[in-house]
């Protein structure tokens, strides 16, 4: 179930921003030191996520350590998958 997540999660951000060049990045990239985190980013991971997993990320939750890299990201859904019972939705 990890791999599927943090596979779409890398999948989702390499295809949308980075043209499919995913040279130099891997699941621990500093998104935003990269700068590919920013406010217009961050909107579209979260609908990325609710589309793709079901998984609504609070306010709370909208902050630099839950959305610093894909692990990161992968973490955070896999904690609300599991908080709802659920697994993944195929992708």
């Amino acid at each position: 179930m990890q791999e599927q997540v943090r596979t779409a999660i890398h999948h989702y951000i390499v295809s949308t921003w980075l043209s499919g060049d995913e040279r130099g990045f891997d699941d621990s990239t500093d998104l935003l030191a990269a700068g590919i985190l920013d406010s217009f980013s961050t909107l579209s991971i979260t609908a990325f996520l609710d589309e793709h997993f079901h998984v609504q990320l609070e306010p709370a939750d909208l902050n630099p350590a839950n959305l610093r890299n894909i692990n990161a990201i992968t973490s955070i859904v896999l904690a609300k998958l599991s908080a709802k019972g659920q697994a993944p939705a195929p992708v």
